[in-house]
């Protein structure tokens, strides 16, 4: 199966994560970091999940899942090791049209997650469509490793000339030449010598 990929904007949407081991921590950071809002539900939380209310918006659940605890999220993780309650829940999501990834269980999700690199507004995902998510992984470390810091200052200095030519008569070529010039002036790949 092949998937659409696509970049979602979780700012402040409401999302759980159903699990409470290293796992479901590994699950709510990136959602975290992208700027959700995460209940996690768990009759058990590793200490690291403990600790997150204290410096995020997480809010804890400390019980077993029940029918109806995924109305009115955007979206679910379901991080258990119980196949039973991951296909009950999985079932649930899809009955309500509600986002659901069961991690480790392509078959029970609606999505699935990319290996992420972010470096500032730079983000690169990539994806083996579940196939092999070690090879996903050392492919963004890879990319992680190509990239200089100052590809933020790159990508702030193209956004600043986008909104300047909105109100322009500048050609499509004439834009483009302008972008390249100024990609060109940047060294953001490793290794590479300055134009």
């Amino acid at each position: 199966m092949a998937y659409y990929p696509i970049m979602l904007n979780i700012l402040d949407k409401k999302c759980l994560v159903i699990g409470g081991g290293k796992v479901a921590y590994r699950k709510i950071l990136p959602l975290l970091e992208f700027g959700a809002t995460v209940t996690a539900l768990s009759s058990y939380f590793t200490d690291e999940i403990l600790e997150l209310p204290k410096n995020h918006k997480v809010n804890l659940i400390r019980r077993s899942y029940q029918k109806n605890d995924v109305d009115n999220y955007f979206l679910v993780v379901v991080a258990t090791n119980d196949r039973i309650i991951n296909k009950e829940i999985s079932n649930e999501c899809k009955k309500k049209n509600i986002l659901v990834n069961v991690v480790d269980d392509k078959e029970l999700s609606t999505f699935i997650v990319p290996s992420v690199m972010k470096k500032g507004d730079l983000t690169i995902s990539v994806s083996t469509n579940g196939k092999s998510p070690l090879l996903a992984k050392r492919i963004k470390e890879m990319l992680g490793n190509m990239f200089e810091d100052d590809v933020e200052n790159l990508i702030a200095e193209l956004s600043n000339l986008r909104d300047k030519l909105k109100t322009t008569s500048a050609t499509q070529e004439e834009k483009i030449k302008l972008y390249d010039d100024i990609i060109n002036k940047y060294n953001i790949l490793r290794g590479n010598d300055k134009k």
